[in-house]
């Protein structure tokens, strides 16, 4: 029985490989996409708060890797739019945010984790060769889209796959289908065949020949029940370059609280919106990571009031990244802000004994604790986020405790991370065409 399921499949796949390039539009859609973002709800979370921590501190590794620019601690310092909602994704069992797409024809939706740190889209595919986690939906599968077609070995979108994925592609050398595989620092990842299909964000907004990897072997926890992940980062064959000629290119996001609404991810150069709502920082491109959409970190003030550190403190890389959990800082600046905000804290609330690496915490609730000294990210250009109590503060591992949600960056590399808790209700605009981001606080209506 299984070698005859062997060879069905294997014909399945000589007939679906697709020397086909991304069918693309030459001018750009004026309607635009809109998808809403969910966020999953901790009380369904198949993940605790100390496999979150461990998951967030070996994401932000590999990013600190990816920018090769880790100095590891030597000093004595300890025209047009589309949009989609976002929804946390602790409601289907994982961490994050995530938006529903529709893919093949006929159109089927599943829910995709957001990850603007990583440019390969991929989502789990029928017959699941090795390995499937469960998922809200129905698996897809391939064999019964009218317009899904895989791509050869020697296809240019095969070849393209070292960039996007930082690993080389391989060929299945009886069927001659381009294999990829995509790994995550925490041990997650997924491996199988890379694919294209109609892509469905609305009724009206489509996108043939889409290009993603069709998941056999799928495993990590980070995806909770999700059906797979949405690549951002800046890259040909993330979702946001196969869509920028058809819709232009940029995106903006607004993440929402847990419990909040109006989340949204939208694409196109409509998507911006009057430029005046933003305030504005310059892309930085790093031959070492493309990918990454890198900003100039200038300062960091508390209740109003520059950190005590030297001007040198900010000379790091910072990455911005809806996927990291909080935000993470070198020594350098951590000590110093955890210490600031802790005298002003302290004079209101009762501090929490030092534990596991947490020096930050105080009795309470996030709706008790909320007398919070404001923290203001400061980037090159004048651009900031102005941080309120649902940015700066987490709850705790101990019950009834908050905590400050900075962290420090794994092994004190070089690098700042901002993560999705510091840019929670805040519009962030990717304007990719003009090596820019822009934010706008109130941004989730």
């Amino acid at each position: 029985m299984s070698s005859v399921w062997f060879l069905f499949v294997h014909f399945l796949l000589l007939a679906l490989i697709s020397p086909i390039a991304v069918s693309q539009a030459s001018t750009h859609d004026v309607d635009g996409i809109h998808l809403n973002i969910y966020r999953h709800a901790k009380s369904n979370s198949s993940l605790s708060s100390k496999s979150f921590a461990y998951y967030d501190k070996e994401r932000a590794k590999a990013l600190c890797l990816k920018l090769a620019h880790y100095v590891a601690a030597n000093n004595t310092t300890s025209v047009s739019t589309s949009q989609l909602p976002i929804k946390s994704m602790e409601a289907l069992g994982g961490s994050g945010f995530y938006v529903k797409i529709g893919l093949g024809t006929p159109t089927n939706y599943y829910s995709m984790v957001l990850d603007s740190a990583n440019a390969f889209t991929w989502l789990q595919c029928l017959p699941c060769s090795k390995h499937c986690h469960a998922q809200e939906n129905s698996i897809f599968n391939p064999y019964t889209s009218q317009t899904h077609k895989y791509f050869s070995c020697a296809s240019s979108q095969c070849s393209l796959l070292k960039i996007t994925t930082g690993m080389n592609p391989s060929c299945d050398a009886t069927s001659n289908v381009c294999e990829y595989q995509q790994n995550y620092q925490d041990g997650s990842y997924s491996t199988g065949y890379l694919s294209q299909d109609l892509l469905t964000l609305s009724q009206s907004q489509t996108l043939s020949g889409f290009v993603y990897g069709c998941g056999q072997d799928n495993r990590g926890d980070f995806y909770g029940r999700t059906a797979g992940v949405l690549g951002l980062a800046r890259d040909s064959l993330s979702m946001v370059g196969q869509l920028s000629s058809k819709y232009g290119y940029a995106f903006t996001y607004c993440l929402p609280t847990e419990g909040g609404q109006g989340g949204f991810l939208s694409f196109g150069s409509n998507s911006l919106g009057t430029p005046s709502a933003y305030k504005f920082t310059p892309l930085i491109q790093s031959s070492d990571s493309p990918t990454l959409y890198l900003v100039n970190l200038t300062g960091i003030t508390v209740a109003g009031k520059p950190l005590a550190v030297s001007v040198s403190s900010y000379k790091i890389s910072t990455v911005l990244d809806s996927g990291a959990g909080v935000t993470n800082l070198p020594a350098s600046l951590l000590t110093t802000l955890r210490k600031t905000f802790s005298q002003i804290m302290s004079n209101k609330y009762r501090k929490v004994p030092a534990y596991g690496g947490s020096d930050t915490c105080f009795y309470g609730s996030l709706s008790s604790v909320t007398d919070v000294p404001e923290i203001k990210l400061l980037f090159e250009g004048g651009a900031d986020l102005t941080l309120g109590p649902n940015n700066i503060l987490i709850e705790g591992q101990i019950s009834g405790t908050v905590c400050l949600a900075f962290t420090l960056t794994p092994q004190n590399y070089q690098v700042a991370i901002i993560g999705s808790q510091q840019q929670l209700t805040f519009k962030v605009a990717y304007d990719v065409s003009n090596s820019r981001v822009g934010f706008a606080a109130s941004g989730c209506t």
